[in-house]
């Protein structure tokens, strides 16, 4: 089913929000599959954080590989997740994407103050996270974090063994996602952002831009795991999502640059 609205206006929803939203969210849920495709987004959500924090677990000198830049940058990410997923499945698309933009957004500022500290080992002392950590400074943007992790060694080397550069990948993904924040008509690619674009109002239920906002949610969360790991191939011998071959790993890598991920080193 598509195009489902209870309401006419957004006067109408506004007037009884709490009621219109969770019979959006109910007609979402009532599909079993659609139900069953939200859980699963969920689950690879978990699998990416899995993952991301084997990084503690590389026995690596070189590294620093203490948790605290996880722990306190990128739990925010599932958090961002969570609100992109519950956004989704209640019908609003928008917002449901400019959530995952924050989750891409924090993720690869994570990375970014990572690799910082790893730079910065021998002081101990990483002006770039601390300063952020104690609000002196807000999250650095892509024209701070693009050039620096693209010059990173391990980045160097999957770009010229693939001829795919990651970094601009994602960042590609990031601008897509930067016009349902700052809410353009369509995005550049013409797909509909606003809610008179799509569904007419907001929330309400529509398949297609129910499918899409899974397709995006699942780009994202690939997107950071493979970033990661191109970036610190060493994640993958920690095995922290138990054997290789294990299906999550083909879930939160997909082809055909998540294999590629996972073979770099």
């Amino acid at each position: 089913m598509s195009g489902f609205l209870s309401s006419s206006s957004s006067i109408e929803i506004t007037d009884k929000v709490i009621s219109h939203c969770d019979s959006v969210l109910k007609h979402t849920i009532t599909d079993v599959t659609r139900l069953a495709e939200l859980e699963t987004l969920g689950r690879l959500v978990s699998s990416l954080e899995r993952f991301v924090n084997g990084y503690a677990s590389i026995e690596d000198e070189s590294l620093d590989t203490d948790d605290e830049i996880l722990n306190w940058v990128f739990t925010e990410v599932p958090s961002d997740f969570c609100s992109a997923i519950w956004l989704l499945a209640s019908g609003f698309y928008k917002a449901s994407a400019s959530s995952l933009r924050n989750a891409l957004d924090i993720a690869t500022a994570s990375l970014y103050f990572q690799l910082r500290q790893n730079s910065n080992k021998t002081s101990g002392y990483n002006i770039f996270y601390a300063q952020w950590d104690r609000g002196a400074r807000q999250t650095p943007n892509w024209g701070e974090m693009k050039p620096y992790i693209s010059a990173h060694p391990s980045v160097v080397r999957f770009k010229l063994h693939t001829n795919i550069d990651p970094v601009e990948l994602v960042y590609s993904h990031f601008k897509y996602l930067c016009s349902f924040t700052h809410t353009s008509a369509y995005t550049p690619e013409g797909d509909p952002v606003t809610a008179i674009n799509m569904t007419g109002v907001a929330p309400a239920f529509d398949a297609i831009y129910f499918a899409r906002g899974c397709d995006l949610t699942r780009r994202t969360v690939s997107l950071i795991a493979i970033l990661w790991q191109v970036a610190f191939p060493s994640i993958i011998g920690s095995l922290p999502l138990g054997p290789v071959s294990a299906e999550a790993y083909v879930s939160l890598f997909p082809p055909p640059i998540g294999p590629l991920a996972l073979q770099h080193r």
